[in-house]
């Protein structure tokens, strides 16, 4: 007896129709959630394992994305959700999801084909809709409210008003007045972050969450190139992400390991660039990167190509590429950084022009 045809899914539609708001209505959960930033962060307990730490459960209606630091440690978009709520495979949820909100005919299932995938641009393949998402590992559910906090980065109550955009180095390193304002760039003279230049950090949502600072030349001995505050957890942040979430996703999203590798491409017209603040890149980081990324989406990693920078990079195909389309740019023998070529070099390498597919 043949199989009967299993459903057509448009997951594209779902996910950019259905919210987060709307699952989490549909079972019962939306009013009973925190809200904070005008609405945008919900929190409370976890509906999926039933916790009662009112904190573990985070939800950003923004990017239709939530996670667990309780039992589940896990997180995703609206179809893991549903998918972890029911105890379903990842396509079973999303044809639940398409039933419940959306209506396809058998008309538009005909009409309508999956895109093509861009096959020059895949280094790997994509494994499967069911590969875990990377989880912040943080608290049990056992654990403080404290501890399940240390989970973001707090938002900082003030901002560095008196740098000094005018400094010689930062010309010195190529950038222009438009790039320097655009990132609130500035040499400190004062402060834990005196005598360094000073760059502003946000979290996805767009909130200042700390100064990174940049020591302007070669440092004196016993003086870090880098500053960056105490307490502060670069590895569940990435620089400009929040400029990256905004943009067009037609365009490739570009990977690099530095704060001043990333200007300079954004300068030099990929706007859609992340750094991941050093050469590896961590577990909650990518899980960052899935919420900035569709599924089967475009990624190019562009790593520095020294010793520590080519192993960062192989490490991060490597994990990336089982959930999304990736492309590492090849800079032969050469050992140099991204920051270091012009926007000429930088078209010459990258697989496509001014941030967007040939």
């Amino acid at each position: 007896m043949a199989q009967a045809k299993a459903a057509w899914v448009d997951f594209k539609a779902i996910k950019s129709q259905v919210s987060i708001a709307q699952i989490l209505e549909r079972y019962g959960v939306f009013q009973t959630l925190a809200k904070s930033g005008n609405g945008d962060r919900l929190s409370g307990a976890c509906p999926i394992h039933g916790g009662s730490n009112k904190t573990h459960f985070r939800v950003s209606v923004s990017k239709n994305c939530w996670n667990c630091f309780g039992q589940c440690q896990s997180g995703g978009n609206i179809i893991d959700f549903v998918a972890k709520k029911e105890g379903i495979e990842f396509r079973d949820a999303a044809v639940l999801i398409q039933k419940w909100f959306l209506s396809v005919s058998k008309t538009q299932q005909t009409a309508v084909a999956a895109p093509e995938r861009q096959t020059t641009m895949v280094v790997a393949p994509v494994v499967s809709e069911t590969s875990p998402i990377p989880v912040l590992k943080e608290a049990s559910e056992s654990a403080s409210d404290e501890m399940a906090d240390e989970a973001t980065n707090k938002v900082l109550k003030f901002a560095l008003n008196k740098l000094d955009a005018t400094h010689p180095y930062l010309r010195e390193r190529g950038l222009t007045e438009e790039a320097i304002a655009a990132f609130g760039l500035g040499y400190c003279g004062k402060g834990l972050l005196r005598g360094y230049i000073a760059i502003p950090i946000h979290n996805m949502e767009g909130e200042l969450v700390a100064y990174a600072g940049r020591w302007p030349g070669t440092p004196e001995e016993g003086v870090g190139k880098y500053k960056l505050p105490q307490g502060f957890r670069k590895n569940i942040e990435l620089f400009n992400q929040h400029r990256a979430a905004s943009c067009d996703s037609d365009s490739p999203l570009v990977v690099v390991e530095g704060y001043l590798d990333a200007i300079k491409l954004h300068q030099a017209g990929y706007e859609r660039v992340v750094a991941v603040m050093g050469s590896s890149l961590s577990t909650e980081q990518e899980a960052c990167l899935y919420r900035l990324c569709e599924a089967d989406e475009r990624v190019v990693l562009f790593f520095d190509n020294d010793e520590a920078g080519r192993k960062g990079q192989a490490d991060a195909l490597i994990r990336l590429s089982k959930r999304l389309y990736v492309h590492t740019v090849d800079l032969g023998s050469r050992e140099v950084q991204p920051e270091h070529l012009s926007p000429d070099e930088l078209r010459a390498l990258l697989p496509f022009p001014e941030g967007r597919l040939p």
